[in-house]
C-alpha cells in the first residue's frame, strides 16, 4: 500500500482501544504513517491529553456517537483497534457495506466464529510478542516496508531530565493490596530511596514526575506501560502467574513479581511484601543503584 503520491497526501485515521496504553502503542502506526508521508490524525481522549509530548502529531478527541460516520468518511484509510465494543462493531459494519474509506482492523485476538470476516487489510496479532511490537510490525506490512520501529513520537519536554532523581521511586498502588503498597513505600524510605504514590489519572503531570523518577513500581496499568515508554525501569506487581506476552509493557523490558506457584489460582493478596522488595533489589542493581 502506498500512502502518498505527486499530488496530494493520503488522509488517514487512527482509532486505538480507549486505555491510554492503547493509545501509546498504536501511536506507533500513526508516528510510522506520518514518516512515511501521510496526514495522520489519532483519535483518543487520553493521549490527547499528552499531545504536548507528541508534538508532530494531530490528536483529537473522538466524535460523538451520532457523527461518527460523517467525521471518518473524509479520510482515505482508517485504521482501527478492535476491542470488542458496539462502536468498533458498528464502523466495520458501515464502512465495510460502503467500501470508502478503506478500512483496516488490528485485532489483539481473533475468533472466526465471533469476529467480522478478514480482509487483506486487517491484521491478526501473535500472542507471543508484545501488543507494541505486533502494530509495529503491523503497520510495516500495511505499508509493504521490511523495517519495522516501536517510535512513536513520544518527546518529552525539553526541560525535563531523563531519571533526574536515581533514587525517586513512583508508585502506583493497587487496591486490592494497598496495606503492602505502604510497607514498601515505608522499606525503600528506610532504604534512602524517595517514593512517592502517583495520582490515579495519568495525566501531563504524571507522565513529568515519572520521566524523572529512577525507577516505577505497581500493577499491570497504563502507568507501567508509560514507563516502559519512557525508559524507566519498572517492577510490575500482577496477579497473574504466567502474564500474558501480548499484554506486557513492549518498550523497555519490564521485571514481573507473580504470585506464588503452588497456589490453585492467581491471588494478588498472596504477594508478600519480602518478594517485591527482593525484586526491587535486583532491578535496582542491575541500574547500577546500590541497596
Amino acid at each position: 500500500m502506498t500512502l502518498s503520491n505527486s499530488r496530494e497526501k493520503k488522509r488517514v485515521a487512527i482509532i486505538p482501544g480507549p486505555s491510554l496504553h492503547h493509545g501509546l502503542m498504536m501511536m506507533v502506526a500513526s508516528h510510522r504513517l506520518l514518516y512515511e508521508g501521510a496526514e495522520v490524525t489519532t483519535y483518543h481522549k487520553s493521549i490527547r491529553a499528552l499531545h504536548e509530548w507528541f508534538p508532530s502529531h494531530n490528536i483529537i478527541t473522538p466524535p460523538e456517537n451520532e457523527t461518527i460516520f460523517e467525521e471518518f468518511s473524509n479520510y482515505d484509510l482508517i485504521i482501527l483497534q478492535y476491542d470488542n465494543t458496539p462502536f468498533c462493531k458498528e464502523l466495520i459494519a458501515h464502512f465495510r457495506t460502503t467500501n470508502k474509506p478503506l478500512l483496516s482492523v488490528f485485532y489483539p485476538h481473533y475468533r472466526k466464529m465471533t469476529h467480522p470476516p478478514l480482509t487483506p487489510l486487517d491484521r491478526v496479532f501473535n500472542k507471543s510478542l508484545p501488543m507494541v511490537e505486533n502494530i509495529s510490525l503491523a503497520i510495516a506490512s500495511l505499508l509493504c516496508v521490511r523495517q519495522h520501529s516501536k517510535n512513536n513520537g513520544l518527546l518529552p519536554p525539553k526541560e525535563l531530565l531523563h531519571r533526574k532523581y536515581k533514587k525517586r521511586v513512583a508508585i502506583y498502588p493497587s487496591q486490592n493490596i494497598s496495606k503492602k503498597y505502604e510497607k514498601i513505600k515505608q522499606t525503600l524510605e528506610k532504604l534512602g530511596f524517595e517514593p512517592f504514590y502517583l495520582d490515579d489519572e495519568c495525566s501531563a503531570k504524571g507522565a513529568e514526575l515519572l520521566y524523572e523518577s529512577g525507577f516505577f513500581i505497581g500493577p499491570d496499568s497504563d502507568f507501567c506501560h508509560l514507563a516502559s515508554n519512557l525508559q524507566i525501569p519498572t517492577l510490575v506487581v500482577t496477579k497473574e502467574k504466567r502474564p500474558a506476552s501480548i499484554h506486557t509493557p513492549g518498550w523497555l523490558r519490564s521485571s514481573f513479581i507473580t504470585p506464588p506457584k503452588w497456589i490453585p489460582r492467581a491471588q494478588e493478596r498472596l504477594i508478600s511484601v519480602d518478594k517485591v522488595m527482593k525484586g526491587f533489589y535486583n532491578l535496582a542493581r542491575i541500574n547500577n543503584i546500590e541497596v
